[in-house]
Parts: C-alpha cells; structure tokens; sequence
C-alpha cells in the first residue's frame, strides 16, 4: 500500500513538473501576419503599397519588420499605420472620420527641386506639386531629398483654402556621419523594403530617397506583383548617395497564363481620388494590383476640378502607366444648389390619357 501511494505520489510530482515547463516553454514563433478592421467595413486596405484585400483582411507571411497599411473608403480620410511586426500577428484597428462638406489644398515647393514629399505618411511625389483632397486640420508634413537633412512641419489646412510652403532642405556638412540612398524601378510602382522593413514605393518617373542612413551595408529588395523580386546588397557610405536602378524582370509563367496586371496611376494635382471601373480605390499616387486582363476606364476626382477619365487595356503580366492632369473647373463649394427642372403641365397629358384609356378597357371587360 505505501508502495501503491509512493508510486502515485511520483506521477502526480512528475505530472506537475511537466505541465510546469510546458508553461515556461515559449510557443513556436507564428509567421508575421497582419489583421485589418475598419469601421465601416468594406474599406480597402493597401499593405506596404502592394498588397490589397477588402477590410476586414488577412495578410499572411509578410516578413518580420517594419510593415505599413493605409485604408482607404470613399468619402472617409484615409488612415494609416506603421507598426513592427514579429512571429505574430498585428491587429490594427481604423475608425474611418468622415469627410467634411470641404476639402483643403497645399502647393508645396523645395529648396532644392524635386524633393519626395510624405504627407501623413504617404507618399505623393516630387516638389513642386499640388496636393488636393486633404482634410481640414494639421497634418504632419516630411520634405526629403538624397544628401539632405528632412524637413518635417506641421501644416494647418483650412476648408477651401490653399496652404503655400516651401521646404528649404540643409544639405550635410562636408563630414557628414550619414549616407543616402536613391533608389528608382522599370517599371515604377514598386515596394521597397530595407534590411526587411518597408520605405514606400518607386514613382512612376523619378527616384524614391532613402536618407540619413547610417553607414553599413544593407538588404535591399523591391517587389512588385507579377516580377521577380529585386535583390541587393546596398552598401551606404557617409557623405555619398548611392544611386540604384532596378530593372524588373516578369515572372516566367507556367502553363496557366496570367490573366491579372497593374495600372500604376499618377496625377496632377495629386492625392486625386482613383475610381476603376466607378469603383473607389484610393488616392494617387498609387499602384493598382491584380486587375484582370481587358478594357477599363480610370477616373481621378479633385475637388474643384473637372473629372478625368481614361480607357486602359490591362495585358496579364504587365503595367499599365496612367497620368492625369485635372483641369480647374467648378468652385470646390457651390453655394448655390443647380436649379432643378420644373415640370410643365404638359407632362400630365400622357399621364391622363393612359388612365383613362386603362379605365375604359376594364369597364369594357367587366361588362362583357
């Protein structure tokens, strides 16, 4: 008996030591993945410039890093978020903020010319430029350029109005502790991620600046739906700019064709709302993927200016380049509503006589 209850005693110790290290033992790593919800849903979630899903959306095996998502709804200001993410998965949640009745614009020009501008974190082009269909409010504003110190403002934007800035960039000094990257793809479009974190996304003409690195050699790849990736070493050097150019190469396809392509959309002015096919899908600069193959008509909307609208034809494995310029049109704020139509009496004429003719038919019938 005393053995019987030994015995019992030893499994029971050896069961608790074994639940024990089951609780100090770490769970195996999960691959990095990233959940989004909007409020409304139906929202469309961009992940690092290339990958697109409908909220709420799955994005699964993005890598270890840095990842960034914008969500985008029709009539709602775009969100986004940056956020490291690792062996795991990243929740993100964005309440969309409706737009107001008004919108804002700024013209922005740099010292020296053609500088990236980020705007709230996106990235819409090269100074000078008009950006248009910005939110009342500040907003945080980065003024960049390859041997340049950034220019990071807030900047206050009013219903109807037009900010003016212009960003005088410093350059370094002749010592500089830094290096720059400068960085531009054929085709434009493409996602660049450094040593696995992403930086944003090759213009359609012009280079993407990577700055104030510091010296050191770094992992360089630019991905594009439909190519093969791009793949570097990137070694940065204190004082240089190192200017890269990568040429991708379309993915070899098997014995099933690709049906689906890319319209890389650009606009002046820019962050003009993109429709595709009367569908919202977000603001340009942007690079549409996975569009199927065949005919499609691009329309980019600014507020106060006219409508432009383009046929495209999508090939399966390719880009298509579309650039707009929106010419002025209409105030942003009409204050007086378009006259509505008045009715003439006249308009009642075919009206009666059908009643009447219906009625005399039924009397006809129900005599008969």
């Amino acid at each position: 008996m005393v053995h019987t209850l030994q015995k019992t005693s030893l499994l029971v110790l050896a069961g608790l030591l074994l639940a024990g290290l089951a609780l100090l033992t770490p769970a195996a790593a999960s691959p990095a993945g990233m959940q989004v919800y909007s409020t409304p849903t139906g929202a469309n979630a961009c992940l690092d410039g290339w990958w697109w899903q409908t909220t709420p959306a799955t994005f699964d095996n993005i890598g270890n890093g840095w990842h960034t998502v914008v969500v985008y709804m029709d009539g709602y200001q775009s969100f986004s978020e940056t956020d490291y993410v690792e062996d795991g998965t990243q929740v993100v949640n964005a309440n969309l903020i409706r737009l107001g009745p008004t919108v804002g614009f700024l013209d922005i020009t740099s010292e020296p010319n053609s500088a990236d501008v980020y705007f709230d974190g996106t990235y819409y082009g090269n100074a000078p430029m008009v950006i248009g269909n910005l939110w009342v409010g500040n907003h945080k504003l980065v003024v960049r350029k390859a041997g340049y110190y950034d220019v990071t403002d807030s900047i206050p934007i009013s219903s109807g109005q037009t900010y003016y800035y212009n960003a005088v960039l410093s350059a370094y000094p002749q010592q500089p502790a830094t290096g720059s990257l400068q960085i531009d793809s054929t085709p434009g479009g493409a996602a660049i991620f450094l040593n696995g974190n992403y930086k944003g996304n090759t213009p359609a003409s012009g280079v993407m600046y990577i700055t104030e690195l510091a010296p050191g050699t770094y992992n360089l790849r630019i991905v594009m739906q439909d190519y093969q990736p791009y793949v570097q070493s990137a070694p940065v050097t204190a004082g240089i700019i190192n200017d890269i150019h990568a040429t991708l190469v379309p993915v070899v396809q098997g014995t099933v064709r690709d049906t689906t392509g890319q319209i890389l959309v650009s606009s002046s002015p820019s962050g003009a709302n993109i429709y595709l096919d009367n569908a919202y899908k977000g603001i340009s600069p942007l690079t549409l993927t996975n569009i199927p193959e065949g005919s499609h008509t691009v329309t980019l909307r600014v507020n106060g200016y006219q409508d432009f609208a383009k046929p495209v034809n999508v090939v399966g494995g390719s880009t298509v380049d579309v650039s707009g310029t929106l010419s002025s049109g209409s105030p942003a704020n009409p204050t007086t509503p378009a006259p509505k139509p008045t009715k003439s009496a006249t308009g009642w004429i075919p009206v009666v006589l059908a009643l009447g003719i219906c009625g005399v038919l039924f009397l006809a019938r129900k005599k008969a």
